[in-house]
């Protein structure tokens, strides 16, 4: 898999062989973004949104200050103008998010409904078992409503994958990037999969701040896990890919 002059081994180097180092140089950070985490876990699913990404934006603004020769803070843990910028970034893209997620359940929902009343024309909406009866009931149609929630959802995978460069962009430039990082990650969405699939832990704890809340235990392995080894990763790679796409862009 490569995406430009880039492979994947090339990738994860640039992920994992600096990962010491950016430690040591933002360990206040990323501590405090998993104490932040943990202690979200007592709080109501509103603030717990909000300290959730309060967390990975302290972590975002950290790593990629870093990343970038910016400067640092104490060990990475400061709030400035990046945090600030990073906060209105991420939640322009938890909007497009939210937007895009509804149009594409109403198209969801509109289609299977048609093929539901193929098989059942006076379907019960209401009914779990009268669904399971029509959709069965409506021969190959019925591979189209069941393939209709993959699609979205790879629309979905997508759309975050194009948005990638979102934070990097945004520190890097001084400025909030969403859309207009958009070009920077044409012709790499196959190899942008590899720190996706390392900053995949930061989306699932936000996705948690809507979510009953977890075991103490499993929230502070995954905080750890997530702040202390995947997310440096994650981060280094993405400039990697960053700094590649802004040069090709210039040429």
């Amino acid at each position: 898999m490569t995406g430009g002059s880039a492979s994947v081994g090339a990738v994860l180097k640039a992920g994992f062989s600096d990962l010491r180092a950016t430690l040591v140089a933002c360990w206040a950070a990323l501590l405090a973004a998993a104490a932040l985490t943990l202690w979200a876990n007592d709080l109501p699913v509103g603030p717990r949104l909000l300290a959730v990404l309060a967390a990975m934006v302290i972590a975002q603004g950290a790593l990629f200050r870093r990343a970038f020769g910016r400067v640092a803070g104490l060990k990475g843990l400061r709030w400035g103008r990046d945090e600030w910028r990073l906060l209105g970034a991420n939640l322009m893209v938890l909007g497009l998010f939210l937007l895009i997620g509804s149009i594409l359940m109403i198209v969801v929902g509109a289609i299977a409904l048609g093929v539901a009343r193929v098989g059942a024309p006076q379907l019960d909406v209401g009914s779990a078992q009268a669904w399971k009866d029509a959709l069965a009931h409506a021969g190959p149609a019925g591979f189209v409503a069941g393939a209709a929630p993959l699609g979205a959802l790879a629309i979905l995978i997508w759309l975050g994958l194009r948005l990638s460069f979102t934070a990097p962009a945004t520190v890097a430039e001084s400025g909030i990037r969403v859309l207009s990082a958009f070009p920077l990650t044409k012709g790499k969405v196959s190899i942008l999969l590899v720190p996706g699939v390392l900053g995949a832990p930061m989306a699932v704890n936000l996705l948690h701040g809507l979510a009953p809340s977890q075991g103490a235990a499993f929230t502070a392995g995954s905080a750890v896990l997530t702040y202390f080894l995947l997310a440096p990763a994650w981060s280094g790679a993405l400039a990697h890919l960053y700094r590649q796409g802004a040069v090709t862009q210039d040429a």
